[in-house]
């Protein structure tokens, strides 16, 4: 998609001229008044604009400001007919971990992924099947180059989105954990920060928005939304999307959540073992790669 940014220098253009100063002294206060006020704008607005930078870098980057979250939140989107209560533990310390366990509201099915440091695991409660995949240590270690920008123009003038990768693995967690797709709804001219609210006893910076790009706005048959994000870690609290009739399309609310628990998370991939009568139906990767790797030797 194709889509322009406007950056927005803030310069001082208050002077003070001096004719008419002893001539019309009521004039003259009046205008001192009018620059003082100029004044003060431009400071309120240079504080708005490092305001919206620093919110939209927390969320960008909310993995770096907690070690470990549990919660649980719900998630409707009603263009796809989603309703689903999502509920989480991620550690994201030394040795990552994450279990995700997502219900669907409407047929009470149920999915879990887990993360033990090494093994990511899809679990299908409903079918009795599950899914699991090696993490290679290289993929786990990929870092982002953090002096490089995180959106940028490529050659065919289209805007592309630099990710984080998440090394916990949280996958639909991450929604809520770390709101990098929606950090990049937030361009310099679409949003504003409307103000504070406590939710669930925490501090949020409420930002209120309008799509700017048509074809996530006709996506998700909305052209508002709202926002409030934890001030403290940067992640998303709530979401509300409307449409021009102000209707809500879409939201996501969390329900619980708490941070840096005193909880010991290395013990928890016990927990949440694979019933034994469940069925494996994993991809055979690694014979796959002996094949492979034999077929090659031959050849040699």
């Amino acid at each position: 998609m194709n889509k322009k940014f406007v950056v927005i220098v803030a310069t001082s253009l208050v002077g003070l001229g001096l004719t008419g100063f002893y001539g019309l002294k009521g004039t003259a206060a009046e205008t001192g008044t009018n620059d003082s006020k100029q004044q003060q704008s431009l400071v309120e607005e240079i504080d708005r604009n490092i305001s919206l930078t620093t919110v939209q870098s927390k969320m960008l980057n909310a993995i770096d400001h907690y070690q470990s979250a549990t919660g649980s939140f719900r998630t409707i989107l009603t263009p796809i007919g989603v309703d689903e209560t999502v509920d989480f533990e991620v550690y994201r310390g030394t040795s990552p971990w994450s279990h995700v366990k997502v219900t669907n509201n409407q047929n009470k099915e149920i999915t879990e992924t887990t993360f033990d440091g090494n093994t990511s695991m899809l679990i299908n409660h409903n079918n009795k099947t599950y899914m699991q995949d090696k993490v290679s240590v290289q993929k786990q270690k990929v870092e982002l180059d953090q002096n490089k920008p995180r959106s940028y123009k490529n050659d065919q003038g289209e805007l592309v989105f630099v990710k984080r990768q998440d090394a916990a693995f949280s996958g639909i967690a991450n929604d809520v954990l770390f709101p990098q797709d929606y950090a990049f709804w937030l361009t310099p001219s679409n949003y504003k920060i409307a103000g504070e609210e406590e939710l669930l006893n925490r501090t949020s910076i409420v930002i209120e928005g309008e799509h700017d790009d048509p074809i996530l706005a006709k996506k998700h048959q909305s052209s508002h939304f709202k926002m409030w994000i934890d001030k403290e870690t940067g992640v998303l609290l709530k979401l509300v999307e409307t449409n021009n009739n102000n209707e809500v399309t879409n939201s996501i609310e969390v329900l619980s959540i708490e941070f840096d628990k005193q909880q010991d998370f290395s013990t928890l991939s016990k927990t949440h073992a694979v019933p034994s009568d469940y069925k494996d139906v994993s991809r055979k990767l690694g014979n796959r790669e002996n094949r492979e790797e034999k077929k090659s030797e031959k050849e040699n």
